[in-house]
């Protein structure tokens, strides 16, 4: 369906049903690719690593021999920087599984726009049949 459509078209609102479906089974998959995404990170010393799960939440931390002979305060600066790294890599990965282009090819906004043409074309569509209706009913009264 153009700008220029004046009528409503069945045939619109099976071809954006089915474009919502793919989009749908699309994001679904995406979902599904999320579920298995993990990050890893190690400090900058590298005396500590760090795994996150699917989530974000920290899942595994090990700390290396060197670990047990740093100052406290610095071996917790080392915990935050393997489990910010991990959060960071999950960021990244995620990020990688979402597809880049918008779902079913076409964005959200195209989506929208088009849902709303849609919509306003079987609203003047039914606007103009109801006008027709209430004529025939004027005319019938008339007779």
């Amino acid at each position: 369906m153009t700008s220029t459509d004046t009528h409503f078209d069945p045939d619109d609102l099976d071809r954006v049903l089915g474009d919502s479906e793919k989009a749908v089974r699309e994001l679904a998959s995406a979902l599904g690719g999320l579920a298995e995404v993990t990050g890893t990170g190690e400090s900058r010393g590298g005396a500590v690593t760090a795994r996150v799960d699917a989530s974000g939440r920290l899942d595994h931390l090990r700390l290396s021999p060197r670990a047990s002979r740093m100052e406290l305060d610095e071996l917790t600066e080392e915990i935050v920087e393997a489990v910010r790294a991990a959060q960071d890599d999950h960021q990244r990965r995620a990020t990688a599984v979402i597809p880049r282009a918008p779902i079913g090819g076409v964005s959200a906004q195209e989506v929208q726009r088009q849902f709303e043409a849609l919509q306003d074309a079987f609203a003047r569509d039914m606007h103009e049949r109801m006008a027709r209706l209430d004529e025939i009913r004027r005319r019938a009264r008339d007779l």
